[in-house]
């Protein structure tokens, strides 16, 4: 009776069944459902601080940021709405790439209360785009400590272990991810790009394939199998796979370095050089891209090119020798040969670069001056290049006092450290930043700093853990043998420079394949030992130290065939 005459006590209070439809609709994805049904809950009587966060999530979710603001910005959510409110707009802010308002209201929704796991990943993604690697390593600990069952906790996890501890240290943590979302798209994504950096290449296929049978337009999968496809030289068929692409995927700098790549394999020079030219100006840092832009260009007759973008670099005396060669052939091009000359005299000294950072090459105006000298670091950096390192020291210490979680800041300390002869704090600084980023470039500093130490043996261990997360690391395998060899380890040794000359990069390097060569006749293996000494001086004909080895090599041969000779005289008098 009391239901029938009014009920009001008990009667479901104004717009709450289109309220619970659009916090359904938030826990899917459905951003346009979540909008439409908190719409209607403020038609059937709901207030606005009821439904502000519905409709603001349910806008971002579709992208249209402008309109989530104006539900999120100065929204007073109720109590039972507050903190997903609030994750809204910081999340609104991150994506526009504000990050104190960012950080203001996840601080607002942490006085709220306990947050959840999701809410420490997106704390970490903010403090990792604002330079506070250790907080966001830290935050997403915490994310997996409060939630082991939730997948953007693990993911993000992952995505930081892999970058701190080593490719195989990542897997298992995708893996668990996987078992309880396994048909998460990003999630497969990220394991088979981690599987193939790992060198698991058929895994990494199976997964590729999974993503298609969800999806059978991902771009993310196409792209993985058209890398496997040119890394097994199936250009035809990697070039096939990129059509696939989505136009937007075909802008990102890999998917443009692997269509240039592909494009020089075909002989298409000039477009190829097109590609890298757009490389290189998305990425102006990347000298790996200048190197192939250059050698594009060269192939296609554009010696001046070549020649415009490389002389300063080709001045330094830490130029490479790959460089080195460049600019000489395109000197040649132009019939320059005794500047060309000059050029490969030097390549041709084949002296390994030091482990030590060396001053970072810098962008400088007509008048000397270098680009965007306002930098900070830039004014470090150009302090170090210049020889004054008393300024550059107090000058990064200042900053990584500023930053301390910044593991870039801390890096850059540690150089100025090691190049002022201080390698112990250098070592302190680099270990510090290996805990989020523990890649080659920052290993090959650590082992600098524990050689001028004496560390010899640390510094071998530090170089095999990195090894055992990154096996396709060839410069790390050969750096590892020749310090293998200079131990008296000449078998240990042997194993890792055939593992470094297995790989495209080491199998052109000829002072590699010498050092192999050396240590096969060490180990008994003369037939092994001549092939590779012949591929070197192939490789690197006018190099001193790659004669000599071809020289001992036939020299050792030529021994046992005369005691073989012997031997058999005496056994048939």
């Amino acid at each position: 009776m009391l239901l029938a005459l009014g009920g009001g006590a008990i009667a479901a209070a104004p717009g709450q069944d289109a309220i619970a439809e659009a916090e359904a609709a938030i826990e899917k994805g459905d951003g346009l459902g979540a909008e439409m049904a908190g719409r209607r809950a403020l038609e059937e009587g709901a207030s606005r601080d009821q439904v502000a966060a519905y409709i603001g999530e349910g806008e971002l979710l579709q992208g249209q940021l402008y309109d989530a603001r104006d539900w999120l910005e100065d929204a007073d959510f109720d109590a039972r709405t507050r903190k997903r409110g609030l994750h809204a707009l910081a999340r609104l802010e991150l994506a526009q790439g504000d990050l104190p308002a960012a950080a203001q209201a996840f601080d607002r929704l942490l006085q709220s209360g306990p947050a959840d796991a999701l809410v420490w990943v997106d704390i970490g993604r903010m403090r990792y785009l604002a330079g506070e690697h250790h907080g966001a390593l830290e935050a997403a600990r915490r994310a997996v400590r409060l939630d082991r069952q939730e997948p953007r906790a693990l993911e993000f996890f992952a995505l930081l272990v892999r970058d701190g501890q080593g490719l195989n240290a990542a897997l298992p943590l995708f893996h668990d991810a996987l078992q309880i979302a396994p048909e998460d798209m990003g999630l497969l994504g990220q394991y088979a790009a981690t599987l193939g950096d790992a060198g698991q290449h058929g895994e990494m296929l199976r997964v590729a394939r999974k993503m298609l049978e969800i999806d059978g337009r991902d771009s993310n999968a196409f792209f993985m199998q058209a890398v496997l496809a040119a890394r097994a030289g199936q250009n035809d068929l990697a070039r096939s796979l990129m059509w696939h692409l989505a136009p937007e995927q075909q802008m990102v700098p890999a998917a443009i370095m692997l269509t240039a790549i592909l494009e020089y394999r075909s002989g298409n020079y000039a477009l190829a050089a097109e590609n890298f030219d757009q490389l290189v100006r998305l990425q102006p840092v990347n000298d790996t891209a200048r190197l192939m832009f250059a050698r594009a260009l060269l192939a296609n007759g554009e010696a001046n090119e070549v020649i415009a973008m490389l002389a300063a670099r080709a001045d330094r005396p830490d130029a490479s020798n790959y460089l080195l060669t460049l600019i000489a052939r395109a000197h040649e091009q132009l019939g320059q040969r005794d500047q060309a000359a000059v050029y490969l005299d030097r390549a041709a000294r084949m002296v390994r670069p030091s482990l030590a950072p060396r001053p970072t090459y810098l962008e400088r105006d007509p008048s000397g001056r270098a680009r965007d000298g306002a930098n900070p670091v830039i004014r470090i950096r150009q302090s170090i290049d210049e020889g004054r390192m008393a300024e550059a020291q107090q000058a990064s210490a200042a900053l990584l006092e500023r930053f301390p979680g910044s593991i870039d800041l801390g890096l850059l300390s540690g150089d100025v450290s090691l190049l002022a002869g201080d390698p112990g704090t250098a070592l302190v600084r680099y270990r510090h930043a290996a805990q989020v980023r523990n890649n080659w470039p920052l290993v090959q500093r650590m082992v600098a700093a524990l050689v001028q130490q004496g560390e010899h043996i640390q510094a071998r261990r530090v170089l095999a853990g990195y090894l055992a997360q990154n096996p396709r690391d060839s410069a790390a395998a050969a750096l590892l043998g020749t310090m293998q060899r200079d131990a008296a380890n000449p078998a240990r040794a042997a194993l890792l420079l055939r593992h470094a000359a297995a790989s495209a990069p080491g199998s052109l390097d000829p002072l590699l394949l010498s050092d192999l060569a050396e240590l096969e006749l060490v180990v008994g293996d003369q037939a092994q030992a001549q092939l590779h000494a012949q591929a070197a001086h192939r490789l690197q004909r006018g190099n001193r130290r790659v004669a000599a080895a071809l020289a001992r090599v036939y020299d050792m041969r030529a021994g046992q065939e005369r005691i073989a000779q012997v031997l058999m005289d005496k056994a048939n008098p």
